[in-house]
């Protein structure tokens, strides 16, 4: 996980979020994987709009121009719920996984969101990191506490969680076609028994549990 830079060196020096400054190309091998890490998440809504075009059915196209046309994530996450909401109110099972697929996506998005739309500065105090901070704070009095420190294990993991993500969704694909290989519900057990999905699906039960 990326760490507030006032824990990792509060007294580096600090080029961050200055028109015209290229710290990503003085950390051209780091740049390189944190794209890979952006690159990532596009797997990620790639996979999101195949789950909405199978879980809604009929026409292909149709469904596929609706969805892109939602301003969003959090737009196209609901559009998916609602469909599947009807499609699957008999497999409770198997809507409970797709719950939780959309629930960690929307944490992958927080990540992704970061690299995205935050600013890149580095420190030639920390030559092996680049640093991302959020241009909605006051740049001309940088807090230390909320400049981040991504070294390369970091974006890896961003990297990881989403490709575990797109995994994820290609064995519930096997579930929502019947295909054989769930044959005695098997690849649904098998994604209720991933430890990320089953903290989600408790955490969905104990919230539906509160009165």
């Amino acid at each position: 996980m990326p760490q507030p830079l006032s824990r990792v060196n509060r007294d580096a020096n600090v080029l961050i979020g200055n028109a015209g400054d290229r710290p990503l190309e003085r950390h051209a091998q780091l740049a390189a994987v944190a794209l890979e890490a952006i690159a990532s998440w596009s797997n990620v809504e790639a996979f999101l709009l195949r789950l909405f075009v199978q879980v809604l059915g009929g026409d292909q196209s149709l469904a596929t121009a609706v969805y892109l046309a939602l301003e969003g994530q959090a737009a196209k996450s609901a559009a998916i719920r609602a469909a599947a909401a009807l499609a699957l109110r008999s497999q409770a099972g198997t809507l409970a996984v797709l719950d939780a697929l959309l629930a960690i996506a929307k944490t992958n998005e927080k990540e992704r969101n970061r690299l995205a739309h935050w600013a890149w500065g580095d420190s030639p105090d920390l030559p092996d990191a680049l640093l991302l901070y959020d241009p909605r704070t006051n740049l001309a009095d940088v807090n230390r506490d909320e400049v981040f420190v991504y070294r390369e294990q970091d974006f890896r993991l961003i990297i990881q969680a989403n490709d575990r993500l797109c995994s994820y969704g290609h064995r519930l694909k096997f579930v929502l076609q019947g295909h054989s290989s769930n044959r005695d519900g098997k690849v649904l057990a098998g994604l209720h028994a991933e430890p990320e999905i089953a903290e989600r699906i408790a955490r969905q039960a104990e919230r539906a549990a509160r009165p």
